[in-house]
């Protein structure tokens, strides 16, 4: 399928979710199912090196595994927090800069999670300039340090912008595109913080489809080495991360459409 025809194939999915089950009947159900599994995903894509079933240990049982690293410890616990806080509130929760940084700052606020302590900044923008090296070998530089504040405003300014303008049925309007948009700008144009940009960009692009009655998407670390090829072949065209992105969707309905009809 093309672009076009996954988006029509969401709302399919979608409209068939809604007319069995009310959202305020299966959000908090469903989140309870997903945020673990958002978890372990998004910091597996970072490195962390917990296993699904210790992370159910940790998060549910809160066993620590044995010989653990105490900063991979704090990046689940304090990723399944700021899920809590999000998905509790995600109706009024804005997308701002001081959002933002403020659960940025929850999500990094413990020093053992730093690699280098000389970066420990939680919830403030990055003092050095960050990069990546990409599978070619060439060295991809996010925006400068001085440059970002003006950058994250513009972002959330044109974000916000957009959502007022949201249309399903409109492929550039559809609150897929736009939180794709977000999550481009966000982790590999500006990367805004000196760690931790991965997971609250993911948490952020899951809010915006949350308020529009999505369920979250989660990237797995089988589709690791396709979402980093993505962000290369989308520097210029947003459209390749997009279908990346509405083929996770696709599961992500999927997974709720079979959660329902366990539910029965």
């Amino acid at each position: 399928m093309n672009i076009a025809d996954k988006l029509k194939h969401i709302e399919t999915l979608k409209s068939k979710i809604d007319q069995l089950v009310p959202r305020k009947d299966w959000d908090d159900a469903f989140f309870r199912k997903v945020k673990i599994d958002f978890t372990y995903n998004s910091n597996k894509l970072e490195g962390n090196t917990l296993t699904y079933g210790q992370t159910i240990k940790l998060l549910r049982d809160f066993v620590a595994p044995q010989n653990a690293a105490s900063g991979e410890v704090l990046d689940m616990i304090n990723h399944q927090k700021i899920l809590d806080i999000v998905f509790a509130n995600y109706r009024s929760q804005k997308i701002s800069e001081e959002n933002i940084k403020e659960l940025h700052r929850e999500l990094m606020k413990d020093t053992a999670q730093w690699a280098d302590y000389g970066l420990y900044s939680p919830g403030q923008y990055k003092s050095f300039e960050n990069m990546t090296v990409r599978s070619t070998g060439k060295i991809h530089i996010y925006m400068l340090p001085n440059q970002v504040t003006a950058g994250m405003e513009e972002l959330i300014r044109n974000t916000n912008e957009l959502l007022q303008k949201v249309d399903t049925k409109d492929m550039d309007k559809h609150p897929l595109a736009i939180a794709t948009y977000f999550h481009q700008q966000f982790l590999n144009v500006i990367h805004p913080f000196s760690d931790g940009n991965g997971r609250i960009g993911r948490i952020f692009t899951n809010l915006i489809l949350l308020k529009y009655g999505y369920p979250p998407i989660f990237i797995k670390e089988v589709n690791k080495n396709e979402y980093l090829k993505r962000f290369e072949i989308s520097d210029n065209d947003v459209n390749p991360m997009l279908d990346f992105m509405a083929d996770r969707l696709i599961e992500s309905l999927e997974k709720k459409w079979e959660f329902i009809k366990e539910q029965k």
